[in-house]
């Protein structure tokens, strides 16, 4: 199970203490929380998409990787993502088609958004959960985010997980959303639910 990585955002400005808050209070934060969580994802994930080419929907889609894991009720004023924490396979990211079993020498993959590198002793294959992965034949693997060793000189090569691209997104995503939480908040006041 991944852990959350936390955004702290200090909060909504005209809020200091949660307790004793009129009703309409409470909900236009619960609201504004919730708006500014779902916001953030997508901030989240198109500034993740800049720096690793991760596929299309890979982050946001319905069985998405990064996910909302908490969403804020009126009595815990708490939203929180969640970034999938195990390596993605660097099968996800080969360029131009592999085929596995057609004797293909050599895959390239884009893992930097731009910058194609191609492997000559990478080629796909198909694990035993019928997913395709990029195997590597050599004494020790290419510098990665992670090998696993399937046999002698042969490994599984696996790219950056989310929740690793998230942790440095999150700093640069975080005054947005604050920004975005506090007017929300503001503006469904003005609206008096």
């Amino acid at each position: 199970m991944s852990t959350p990585l936390v955004v702290a955002i200090s909060g909504i400005k005209a809020l200091d203490s949660v307790a004793d808050l009129d009703q309409r209070v409470v909900d236009a934060a619960r609201m504004a929380v919730n708006a500014a969580v779902k916001k953030g994802r997508i901030l989240a994930a198109r500034s993740m998409e800049k720096q690793i080419h991760f596929p299309p929907g890979y982050l946001t889609s319905d069985r998405g990787r990064l996910s909302i894991a908490k969403l804020a009720m009126a009595s815990d004023l708490e939203a929180r993502l969640r970034g999938r924490d195990r390596p993605t396979s660097l099968a996800r990211f080969i360029v131009g088609g592999a085929k596995v079993g057609r004797g293909q020498k050599g895959v390239s993959v884009e893992v930097d958004p731009g910058m194609v590198k191609f492997m000559s002793s990478a080629f796909a294959i198909k694990l035993r959960n019928d997913n395709i992965g990029l195997a590597y034949r050599g004494k020790e693997p290419p510098k990665s985010h992670g090998a696993k060793q399937l046999g002698p000189n042969l490994w599984l090569l696996y790219g950056p997980s989310v929740d690793q691209v998230f942790n440095r997104t999150r700093e640069y995503v975080r005054d947005d959303i604050e920004e975005f939480m506090n007017d929300e908040f503001n503006r469904l006041l003005e609206l008096d639910l």
